[in-house]
C-alpha cells in the first residue's frame, strides 16, 4: 500500500481502496464465469453479457466515494462522524462516465445500493431524492452532496490513475473537478418507476438488477470476511464398487425426479450420484432437511466425501452447534466464541458450492429479508435435494411447492426424496414443476435384494386400548428384563408425570423434551447417544421423551411404548427401535389409541389422527416396509385434512401475495414479518437463571448467556405473559417467574418461590 494512498478499512491490518476492489472484483469474475450459462439461458446472451460487465465495474467503482477526505478521517478517528453514504459518491463517479446505458443503469444501481435498498431515508436524501421536493429542502441536499463530492479533490489524482488501470473503467472519464459530478437523484427517480409494477421472476431486466446487486453484496461481504475464493470445483468422490439398481438410475437421469426408498437403503448415495450427473456448470447444490440433527449428521457425510471447505452447514442454531463443539475441546470461551463465530459467517457467505440447511434457508430469501437478492442470486440454476420431503406440516408444504415454482423459473432442478411418498403430495410438487420428472424406486431391476429389504421385518405392532399412563407396568417389566425402553408421550406435561412414576421404580431412567435450557438438553442428548453408542458408561434403561426424540437422536432402543400420533411421526418414532437391524427377528412397538382429544387438539389435527387408527395394520401385524408405506398411502389416501387444506390454501395464497410484491433493491418488511410468524415460539429465562445468566453477560460471554434460555410455545408465553410472570429484562430477554428443575425441565405450572425479585 502507497503512503498517502486511500483506505477502504482500518484496524489491524489496513486494507488499501485498491487492493479491495480488486479483489471484490476478482470474486465477481469468478461468479460470472461460474454462472455464465445460467445467466445466458435465463436473460439471453445480450442482456447475461451486460450483467457481466456491469457486475465487474461496480465491484471495481463500489467503495470508490471512500476517497473522501471526511470518509478517510472516519476510519482513524474514532470520534469523528462523517454522516455521509459514500455508495452514493461512488455511484455519482460512475454516472460521470460513457458507457452503454444499460450497462451503466446495472452497474449504477448495483453501486449505490450495495449497503442499503432504495427504502433508506439517509441514502435517498444525500443523493438528493427528498420525499418533499420543496425548493429549500431540495437546496439543501444538493448542496450536502457538494460538499461531500468536494471532498474526493483530495484524492482525485488517484482516482483518475486508479480508473485508467483497471481496463473495465477505461469509459470512466471523470470530470475535471469533483463538483461536476451529477446528482444521482434523477437516476433514482427513473430506477423507482422501472422497478415499479411487474412480476420480479418474469421480467428480465428485473431480475438482472436483482443479480447485479446480490452478486456485488455477496462478493463485498466474502472478501470483507477474508474469503477471496469462490469455489466452483468439487473433488470427485469415492465411489463404491457396487451400486444398486435404483442408485444406478438416479445416477443416469438428468433433470427433476423422485426418489422412493426405505431408510437404510440408500437415498443419500442416490442423491449424490443425481447431482454429479446434473452438475454441468458449476451448479450450486442445496441439500435440504426437515430437522437441525439430521442436518448436522449429513453435513458429516458430505464433508467426509467433498472436504469442510466445500460444504457450508446453514439452519438457526448453527452458531450454537459450532460454539459447544469448540467449547468442549479448548474450554476458552473467547476462543470457542471467535471459532464458532467464524465458521457461521463463513457458512452463510456464498462461496462453498454445497450447503446443507433447512427449507427455511432458503424461503426466507422469497420473503423479502433485507438483501434477499444474495440468497435468490445463489440459488439461481441450482440443484436441489428435498429429502425427507414427507416431514413438513401443510402450511410448509405450501410455502415449498410455490417455492419449487420459482425454483424452476431460475432454471433450479429437484431431487425429492421420501421413505414413504404420499400420491397427493407427489402431485402437488409434480404440478409446481410443471413438466415431467423421473420417478425411482427399488422396483425393477433390484429384484432380489429389493425384494428381501421390503420384506424385513423389524417392528410388530401391538395396540393397547388403555392410556400410555396405564402402561407404566409393562415399561418396568420390559426394563427388567433387560430391555431399553423408549417412552414417547405427546405432551411435555404428560412425559414429566411418567418420569416422575418410573424413577420411583426403576434406576437409569431419563427425561427428554424441548423445555430444557439449550445446555442441559445437550447435556442429556450426549450423555444418552454417548451411552446408547457406547462411548459413555451411563446407566439408561428408559428414556421418556416427547416428539423431539423424532428429530434429534439417532439412537436404537429394544422396544417402544408410544401414545399414538399421525402415521408419519409414528414411524419416525419406531424408527428409533431396532435401528440397525441388532434384532433380525423384529421387536414388539406399542401404542396407545385412547388420549385426552381436548388436550391432544393442541398437538395434533384429530382428523389425521383418527384415519391413521382408520387404516392401521391390525395388532400382531409385522410392519415391513411395504405394510408401513401402504399405511401412509391409506392415511393420506385423501389428501389433506379439511383443517391442512385450509392452512395450505391460507399460506399458499400469503405466500403468492409476497412473491408478487417482491422488487429487486428493496426489501419487504409485512414480507419479513410473515417470515417471523412461521415460528410459533418464544424464548424465556427461568428466574432460577437469572443470576448465572447476568454474570455471563457481564464478561460478555453471550453465547453462554443463551444457552439458559428455554423455548416454549406462545400458548405457554401467553398463559405465562397473562398471569403476570414474564419480565423483560433491559436487553429484551423475558425472565419467567416459573420453577425449573434441571431433571424435569421448564414447570409453567408452579412459581418459583425459592428465588427473589428482580430489581
Amino acid at each position: 500500500m502507497t503512503i498517502g494512498e486511500p483506505l477502504a478499512k482500518s484496524g489491524e491490518r489496513a486494507i488499501s481502496l485498491a487492493e479491495h476492489s480488486r479483489q471484490v472484483a476478482a470474486y465477481a469474475q469468478a461468479v460470472a464465469e461460474a454462472y455464465w450459462d445460467h445467466w445466458r439461458r435465463l436473460l439471453g446472451d445480450k442482456q447475461a453479457e451486460r450483467l457481466r460487465q456491469a457486475l465487474i465495474i461496480a465491484a471495481l467503482a463500489h467503495d470508490l466515494g471512500k476517497a473522501a477526505s471526511g470518509f478517510q478521517r472516519s476510519l482513524t478517528d474514532g470520534w469523528f462522524r462523517w454522516e455521509f453514504r459514500h455508495e452514493v459518491l461512488s455511484a455519482a463517479l460512475l454516472l460521470a462516465a460513457d458507457m452503454d446505458d444499460d450497462i451503466q443503469a446495472l452497474a449504477v444501481a448495483a453501486v449505490l445500493t450495495h449497503h442499503r435498498d432504495l427504502s433508506d431515508a439517509q441514502l435517498l436524501g444525500d443523493a438528493g431524492f427528498v420525499p418533499l421536493p420543496e425548493p429549500d429542502i431540495v437546496e439543501s441536499a444538493v448542496r450536502k452532496f457538494r460538499e461531500k463530492a468536494d471532498e474526493l479533490q483530495a484524492f482525485w489524482a488517484w482516482l483518475q490513475k486508479f480508473c485508467k488501470e483497471q481496463s473495465e473503467l477505461h469509459g470512466l472519464c471523470l470530470p475535471k473537478m469533483p463538483e461536476q459530478m451529477p446528482l444521482p437523484a434523477g437516476f433514482i427517480e427513473g430506477l423507482k418507476s422501472e422497478t415499479g409494477n411487474e412480476t420480479l421472476f418474469c421480467n428480465k431486466k428485473s431480475l438482472a438488477l436483482l443479480l447485479v446487486r446480490g452478486w456485488l453484496m455477496a462478493a463485498d461481504h466474502a472478501v470483507s470476511a477474508g474469503v477471496s475464493e469462490f469455489k466452483n470445483a468439487l473433488p470427485e468422490p469415492p465411489m463404491p464398487p457396487f451400486l444398486r439398481p435404483f442408485q444406478k438410475r438416479a445416477g443416469e437421469h438428468e433433470g427433476h425426479a423422485f426418489l422412493e426408498a426405505p431408510t437404510g437403503s440408500g437415498k443419500t448415495l442416490a442423491a449424490l450420484l443425481w447431482t454429479r450427473r446434473n452438475r454441468q456448470h458449476n451448479e450450486r447444490i442445496f441439500y435440504l432437511l426437515p430437522y437441525q440433527a439430521s442436518i448436522e449428521a449429513m453435513a458429516d457425510t458430505l464433508e467426509e466425501r467433498f472436504g469442510k471447505e466445500n460444504v457450508g452447514t446453514v439452519h438457526a442454531r448453527a452458531l450454537d452447534y459450532a460454539f459447544r463443539e469448540y467449547f468442549e475441546r479448548s474450554g476458552e470461551y473467547e476462543v470457542a466464541a471467535a471459532q464458532a463465530k467464524s465458521e457461521a459467517d463463513v457458512n452463510r457467505l456464498i462461496h462453498k458450492p454445497i450447503k446443507v440447511a433447512t427449507p427455511f434457508q432458503l424461503l426466507k430469501w422469497f420473503f423479502g429479508i433485507p438483501r434477499f437478492e444474495i440468497g435468490v442470486s445463489e440459488m439461481l440454476g441450482g440443484l436441489f435435494i428435498f429429502d425427507e420431503i414427507h416431514a413438513y406440516d401443510a402450511h410448509t408444504v405450501a410455502l415449498i411447492v410455490e417455492m419449487v415454482r420459482v425454483l424452476k423459473k431460475l432454471g433450479g432442478r429437484c431431487l425429492f426424496m421420501s421413505a414413504t411418498f404420499p400420491p397427493f403430495l407427489k402431485e402437488l410438487l409434480k404440478e409446481a414443476l410443471g413438466e415431467p420428472a423421473a420417478e425411482f424406486g427399488l422396483e425393477g431391476g433390484d429384484a432380489q435384494w429389493a425384494q428381501q429389504f421390503l420384506a424385513r421385518v423389524r417392528h410388530r405392532l401391538r395396540w393397547h386400548d388403555e392410556p400410555l399412563e396405564a402402561l407404566v407396568p409393562a415399561i418396568v417389566k420390559a426394563a427388567a428384563n433387560k430391555k431399553r425402553v423408549l417412552v414417547v408421550a405427546n405432551r411435555v406435561a404428560q412425559a414429566q408425570e411418567l418420569y416422575r412414576q418410573l424413577q420411583k421404580q426403576l434406576d437409569g431412567v431419563h427425561l427428554l423434551h424441548g423445555r430444557f435450557t439449550r445446555r442441559d438438553r445437550v447435556a442429556k442428548e450426549k450423555a444418552i447417544l454417548g451411552t446408547l453408542q457406547g462411548r459413555e458408561d451411563a446407566d439408561v434403561r428408559v428414556l421418556v421423551a416427547t416428539q423431539v426424540v423424532e428429530v434429534s437422536l439417532d439412537v436404537s432402543f429394544d422396544t417402544i411404548f408410544t401414545e399414538i400420533a399421525p402415521v408419519d411421526d409414528l414411524l419416525q418414532r419406531f424408527g428409533r427401535v431396532n435401528r440397525y437391524g441388532e434384532h433380525p427377528e423384529g421387536v414388539e412397538v406399542h401404542v396407545t389409541r385412547e388420549f385426552n382429544a381436548e388436550q391432544l387438539r393442541r398437538v395434533y389435527d384429530l382428523e389425521r389422527l383418527q384415519g391413521t387408527l382408520e387404516s392401521a395394520p391390525p395388532d400382531g401385524e409385522p410392519l415391513t416396509v411395504e405394510v408401513a408405506a401402504e399405511w401412509v398411502r391409506q392415511v393420506y389416501r385423501n389428501g389433506w385434512t379439511a383443517k391442512e387444506r385450509k392452512r395450505f390454501e391460507q399460506a399458499q395464497n400469503a405466500f403468492q401475495t409476497v412473491l408478487n410484491s417482491l422488487r429487486p433493491l428493496y426489501r419487504m418488511p409485512e414480507g419479513e414479518e410473515q417470515f417471523r410468524n412461521m415460528f410459533q415460539g418464544v424464548e424465556v429465562l427461568p428466574r432460577c437463571l437469572y443470576p448465572e445468566y447476568e454474570e455471563h453477560r457481564t464478561q460478555k460471554h453471550f453465547l453462554l448467556a443463551t444457552q439458559l434460555l428455554v423455548p416454549v410455545p406462545l400458548g405457554t408465553f401467553w398463559m405465562l405473559n397473562n398471569a403476570g410472570r414474564l419480565t423483560p429484562l433491559k436487553d429484551g430477554t423475558l425472565v419467567a417467574n416459573v420453577a425449573y428443575d434441571p431433571e424435569l425441565g421448564l414447570l409453567p405450572g408452579e412459581v418459583d418461590l425459592d428465588v427473589g425479585f428482580i430489581a
